[in-house]
């Protein structure tokens, strides 16, 4: 019977394992951490020097392109709270605090993305030698991963956004690296730091709604005792909800409605006018009397303009009926709460978030086939083949002459965000390819992965590493599913997925064609 040590090298070209891999395999027997695993290891040591520096050069070689940080309106919307002081904001407050507290040390916008970038290479190193600990790939895998991660120029673009892209992304990495730790070497201190990861992820981005829910149902089947699987469920929606209850607090005394995300009711009321849009153009069923002002609004725009905005247009972020002043949501608040000149009044755009969720839940539920049809697939092939959105966009490179722009320009001394169109048009082509790059990633993650459980190479594989292909198995399911049902797709939102799912696919393909060669006869 195979030494169970040995499974880690079983893609070695050799049928004897040599010196350096006989040393790894004392290290593991012992053991080993992670530290030890990189830095006893030449091959691992040159592969971290060589991604930290490359990472030097490369970005440094990009901000003289491009000196000045990319904006666009959510950058405004996240500074806004910091510049006035706000306990709370449209969107999670989580990045404004992360800017609050580097603007403690440095008011410099260049420090601040080349932090933004770094925490995200620092990121990506423990993910990539997390991988090469539990599977150990053949050389091309190690090679396709390190481009993946430390040369690739889609991270320098986003790294150089003032949003919170970047962090949300090497946050959810970290908490998927700290979940594969739990998977395969559970220590109870690892509950404390996935419940605070959790929290912060959270903090930065609502699209991490269902990580606690999904972690969650992993922790049941790790090998910890069972109160301390209790605990680490427990603790992480602990915290979870305290900043529930703060967010809450905050937003009653700003607009004097307790409620923790407006924002949430606006996108499913919005979500839900991409399908009612073509609805309401053939029937007149009534509805409750409490959305009847509302509806009728949003019927008189519809059977005016005849028109519904088309998800599937690469051009549309998918957020149209919260966004344009023209929408009926809007038109709305307008009527119910009046005009102003101030951007985003909170004591006007609050409220509207509780109706809005309850017109939206309201209309999905009436019509869910026609929901499926109108927002669920179109979402679906925006999923597929993501719109690169801002990446396409020019308004990045140029800062907003209004008070949202005078309170950037106070806060990080800008003045200009331009810079020549050759590299604004290079931006364009680099970056162009990327939505089928990411479709081809879908394909040969999800090929990759019914390749593993329908030909049943996942039984052929350690334990450990059958364990963490099925956690990230259900993590892209519940990824998809969030996505295509709730979220606005677009190629900045997929980084994390981008992340996972290509260095899975590479793996299980590995994984497939090694067991495969093993079975050649040898020379």
């Amino acid at each position: 019977m195979r030494d169970p040590r040995t499974f880690f090298f079983s893609h070695s070209d050799s049928n004897l394992l040599d010196t350096d891999h006989a040393r790894e395999i004392d290290l593991l027997s012992r053991n080993m951490i992670l530290l030890e695993f990189i830095w006893n290891n030449r091959a691992n040591r040159v592969y971290m020097l060589g991604a930290v520096f490359l990472s030097i050069i490369l970005f440094s070689l990009f901000k003289v392109v491009y000196p000045y940080p990319q904006m666009v309106m959510d950058s405004y919307v996240y500074i806004r709270p910091m510049a006035e002081g706000l306990g709370a904001n449209s969107f999670p407050i989580g990045y404004t605090w992360f800017l609050q507290l580097f603007s403690n040390l440095s008011h410099s916008v260049t420090v601040l993305v080349w932090l933004q970038y770094f925490l995200l290479v620092l990121v990506l190193l423990l993910f990539y030698f997390t991988l090469l600990f539990f599977f150990n790939p053949r050389r091309w895998v190690k090679l396709a991963l390190f481009a993946l991660f430390f040369l690739n120029p889609l991270f320098f673009y986003i790294g150089n956004f003032i949003m919170s892209d970047t962090l949300f992304t090497a946050l959810s990495v970290l908490w998927i690296t700290q979940l594969i730790w739990m998977i395969a070497r559970p220590r109870p201190f690892m509950i404390f730091n996935h419940a605070l990861l959790l929290l912060l992820v959270f903090t930065v981005r609502y699209n991490a709604l269902y990580y606690p829910v999904y972690a969650s149902l992993v922790i049941l089947f790790i090998r910890l005792r069972p109160w301390w699987k209790v605990t680490a469920i427990a603790l992480q929606f602990l915290l979870i909800g305290a900043f529930i209850l703060y967010t809450s607090h905050e937003m009653e005394s700003l607009s004097g409605v307790r409620q923790f995300s407006p924002f949430g009711g606006w996108k499913i009321a919005n979500n839900a006018l991409y399908m009612y849009g073509h609805v309401c153009q053939e029937k007149d069923d009534p509805v409750p009397q409490k959305f009847a002002r509302l509806d009728s609004m949003v019927r008189k725009y519809f059977n005016t303009y005849r028109q519904v905005d088309d998800l599937t247009r690469p051009t549309t972020d998918g957020g149209f009926y919260m966004s344009n002043d023209a929408s009926p949501l809007r038109q709305y608040q307008y009527w119910q709460y009046g005009t102003d000149s101030s951007f985003l009044n909170f004591k006007k755009w609050v409220p509207m978030g509780t109706l809005c969720s309850a017109y939206g839940s309201y209309l999905v539920r009436k019509y869910p086939l026609q929901f499926i049809r109108w927002f669920i697939w179109p979402n679906a092939q925006r999923y597929l083949v993501t719109p690169p959105e801002v990446f396409a966009s020019f308004s990045p490179f140029f800062l907003r002459d209004d008070e949202l722009g005078h309170e950037a320009s106070h806060w990080f001394g800008l003045k200009t965000l331009t810079v020549s169109w050759k590299y604004i048009n290079l931006r364009t082509s680099i970056l162009s390819p990327y939505p089928v790059f990411l479709c081809l990633i879908h394909l040969a993650f999800v090929m990759g992965l019914l390749g593993m459980l329908l030909l049943k190479y996942i039984k052929k594989i350690d334990t450990t590493q059958a364990a963490i292909v099925l956690a990230v198995g259900g993590f892209w399911l519940c990824d998809l599913f969030f996505k295509v049902t709730a979220a606005s797709v677009v190629l900045r939102h997929q980084l994390f997925a981008m992340i996972v799912e290509c260095a899975f696919a590479l793996l299980f393909f590995d994984i497939i064609y090694g067991k495969n060669d093993s079975k050649a006869p040898s020379n």
